[in-house]
């Protein structure tokens, strides 16, 4: 299994949620592809890429099928399509390494001029992923019955959703709220919880210079202790970001 690469020019974007009626790309994922292979980038999709958890078949080949031919085009161009696993679309592993010249991977280690850069997912530092696998799928279910319902019910459910979570981890804390947690954090994303600042701080010790993360649909950047660089890609469905690696830069 391919953990580790050298890309010298690679744009790296997550939670695109092919298949998901409800996420809609802000803008057409092809067109992104198209602008790699045209700009000799190579991409990494960082988890995600289809959403197998709220899957609608319909969706789905109206979101990946236009793609398909484009991602062959990478091994003709001397270019790669990497894809990190996310919780989404994990059981998906196998069929997406069939994919074209699609790499898949739990993560990678890229090797760009000078510079180390760890490119995860993130939900393996989610800590209601990982303490509460079986509530979290419950809400996954949840949350797909509810799309199936309306966009307005989703929104309902991901509210209590977000309550939960917060109620947990204020419980967990000892009582103590998001701005005592955060008390000696310096800077970070706005909405996005310490378990993921600290996964990114601990990855980033480990001979890093940057951390790219998905997973919580919340974009960012901030500078992590140790002068690592902590980026977060967000989601495609809303306002589409990516971070763009050139030499090391």
């Amino acid at each position: 299994m391919i953990t580790s690469t050298h890309e010298e020019r690679m744009l790296v974007v997550s939670d695109i949620h092919m298949g998901n009626p409800l996420h809609r790309p802000g803008r057409k994922f092809m067109d992104f592809v198209r602008f790699a292979l045209d700009n000799g980038y190579s991409i990494c999709v960082n988890g995600d890429g289809i959403d197998i958890a709220q899957l609608s078949l319909v969706r789905l080949q109206a979101d990946l099928s236009p793609s398909m031919s484009l991602f062959i085009r990478f091994s003709d161009s001397n270019l790669n399509f990497y894809h990190t696993v996310g919780n989404h679309d994990i059981a998906l592993e196998h069929f997406l390494s069939q994919v074209g010249s699609m790499t898949v991977a739990p993560f990678l280690n890229v090797y760009s001029g000078n510079k180390r850069i760890r490119v995860e997912h993130g939900h393996m530092y989610d800590e209601m992923f990982i303490k509460f696998p079986r509530m979290y799928f419950l809400f996954t279910m949840i949350g797909r019955l509810a799309i199936g319902i309306s966009p307005g019910t989703y929104d309902v459910m991901h509210n209590i959703n977000t309550w939960f979570i917060g109620f947990t981890e204020w419980v967990f804390a000892g009582f103590k709220t998001a701005a005592q947690r955060r008390v000696n954090l310096v800077g970070g994303i706005q909405g996005e919880r310490d378990c993921f600042h600290d996964g990114a701080e601990d990855v980033g010790v480990r001979g890093f210079d940057a951390v790219v993360f998905g997973h919580t649909h919340l974009p960012g950047t901030y500078e992590l202790p140790g002068g690592v660089r902590y980026y977060n890609t967000g989601g495609w469905f809303s306002k589409p970001w990516c971070v763009a690696i050139n030499r090391g830069e």
